[in-house]
């Protein structure tokens, strides 16, 4: 095992209680701790001359400075549009930043990937087609959603759908069209780029449309060249694998607080 020592000194904040002095103090020890190879490491922390020796396994270190509050289409927002769509909505899940909704229409039934920043049909999974129905294979036809008897782009078995978290109804009534998810950047959902549509677009037009499609396309496949995230192995070569602020810069500290969670924002 590792063992990272990190000197800290103490101060007492407004409760009463003792508090690492430097705020920047865990992100730079978890930064410490995923530089290390081994599997499992430990944090020394030092003061004076106490030690406590904390094991932290790297997966839990680089999860807890990742995970920050990301902006994406609320769960209200994602079950009107699909409700005005025609869709009667059963169930919502959310994987980071994918909404899994389970719809039916004319006696079909179905999961609908929908992803939460662009809040453009990504998926369709059938799971039940109506009597009578004519089924349409997938990718017999475009990469895009066409309607619900046509499965295509990410789809997840009935199961997985299970695992993922339930979106309660309190959040559904919510009247807010966005909405702040708190999740890893390792957590997101990574795709394979799907045609775009306009019937697959939930907020096609809008003000936010273009916002929203410049953030999902840097989660959309393994690598889209200059755009910087957790799937992009060129981009973040260039940045040693820790800036993930938008751009290559040559190297994993820009000296600026990126606000993404990463070793250089202090």
């Amino acid at each position: 095992m590792t063992v990272v020592k990190l000197r800290y000194s103490l101060a007492i904040d407004q409760a009463g209680r003792q508090q690492p002095s430097s705020a920047g103090w865990f992100s730079g020890a978890m930064a410490a701790l995923r530089a290390t190879s081994c599997a499992c490491a430990a944090l020394a922390l030092v003061s004076g001359g106490a030690v406590t020796t904390i094991a932290v396994p790297k997966a839990s270190a680089e999860t807890s400075v990742k995970s920050v509050k990301h902006k994406i289409r609320s769960a209200h927002f994602v079950v009107n549009a699909v409700t005005k769509k025609g869709f009667k909505v059963e169930n919502v899940r959310r994987k980071a930043q994918v909404y899994f909704v389970k719809v039916n229409q004319g006696g079909s039934t179905a999961i609908l990937a929908i992803d939460g920043y662009s809040s453009e049909i990504i998926g369709l999974t059938l799971l039940k087609a109506a009597a009578g129905a004519t089924l349409k294979v997938a990718g017999s036809g475009p990469r895009h959603y066409v309607d619900i008897l046509y499965p295509f782009g990410y789809i997840v078995t009935e199961s997985v759908y299970a695992s993922y978290t339930s979106i309660s109804s309190t959040e559904i009534s919510s009247t807010s069209s966005y909405s702040y998810a708190s999740y890893a950047e390792s957590e997101e959902v990574s795709y394979e780029e799907v045609e775009h549509d306009e019937s697959a677009d939930l907020d096609e037009g809008t003000a936010e449309d273009t916002a929203g499609d410049a953030e999902a396309s840097a989660n959309d496949d393994a690598d889209d060249g200059a755009a910087d995230d957790n799937y992009d192995t060129n981009d973040n070569a260039a940045d040693g694998g820790n800036d993930n602020d938008g751009a290559s810069n040559g190297a994993s500290d820009d000296g600026a607080s990126d606000g993404n969670g990463d070793s250089d924002d202090g």
